[in-house]
Parts: C-alpha cells; structure tokens; sequence
C-alpha cells in the first residue's frame, strides 16, 4: 500500500500530537485582522459574461495550518464563479446582502448570516445588494491540500480548470 501521508500532512500530525503552538510564543496582537480593512490579494476574476467580478484576500495569521481564512468581495450585481472543491466553507456575510447558490438552492444571505458549503458541492456567491458584499470564508484549505495537493486550480474557471468548464458548459 502507498504511503499516502504528505510530508505537509505528517507535519500537521506530528503538530497536533505534541500539542505546541508550531510558532512557539505567538504575539497576541498578530491575531486579529478586520474585515473590513483590504489584505494581501490573494486571487480575482472577471468575465462580463457570466457576470462574474470579485477578489479574495488573505486573511494572514502566523502559524496558521488548517484553516484558511479569506476575504472575498463581490461589487453588486456580480457573482463569483460556480465551482466546487473538496474543502468545506464557513461563509461570514460582513457586509452587505446577497445569495449563495448551495447545491441546486439558492439561499438569501446579509449581513451578520453563516453559511456552510459542503465538500464537492456546486456554489456561487452573488451580490444582489447596492454595495459590495464583503464575505469571510473560512475553510479548511490546509488540511486538505496536505492531503490532496494542489487540487484546487482545476475547479476554478480563470485557471482554466477541466471540473469548471464543465460546469459553464452545462448552463
């Protein structure tokens, strides 16, 4: 049997199992970020088409593993792409009002609601608010990838991934 254990992954293991802050002695202040204020660009795309126009950001926090927190910003009347991935999505609605398309239901979502995305599953995100809608989504990209790899670029339109094509085409 193959040894399916990345070297990201047993570290995360080995992490977990000593229970020690992988940083050593973490400065507090460096530990809360606002949402509102833009961070390090991280991805964005654009296509008039489908409507499609937003940003995400990084949300950087020292020594952070598992989870993967970002920004995501959606000016109104605009959507992110249709996608899916194998990690789960908290979704955070900051600012603003809009719906997120879960599976086959569209949900209506403002400011202050949660949203959950489960693994594999078609969603989009769209703005239909007259400001932006500002989003923190968290994942758990880190883990995953550790597993994975860098399967995420193929569900991404821009990128030109197989799994999103398929998606556009089926519309």
């Amino acid at each position: 049997m193959r040894d399916v254990l990345t070297p990201e992954l047993k570290k995360l293991a080995e992490t977990a199992a000593s229970r020690k802050s992988p940083v050593g002695t973490v400065d507090p202040g460096a530990c809360v970020r606002n949402c509102v204020e833009r961070g390090p660009a991280l991805y964005s795309n654009t296509n008039e088409r489908l409507g499609i126009e937003f940003g995400v950001e990084k949300v950087p926090f020292p020594g952070i593993e598992v989870m993967d927190p970002r920004i995501v910003r959606i000016p109104p009347g605009r959507n992110n792409e249709r996608h899916k991935h194998a990690h789960e999505s908290i979704f955070v609605i900051v600012e603003g009002r809009g719906e997120v398309l879960i599976g086959e239901q569209r949900v209506q979502v403002k400011a202050g609601d949660v949203a959950f995305v489960p693994r594999w599953l078609v969603h989009q995100t769209s703005n239909t608010g007259d400001t932006d809608l500002v989003v923190l989504a968290i994942t758990d990209f880190g883990f995953t990838s550790a597993v994975l790899g860098d399967y995420d670029r193929r569900t991404r339109l821009r990128e030109g991934g197989a799994d999103a094509q398929q998606e556009e085409a089926a519309r």
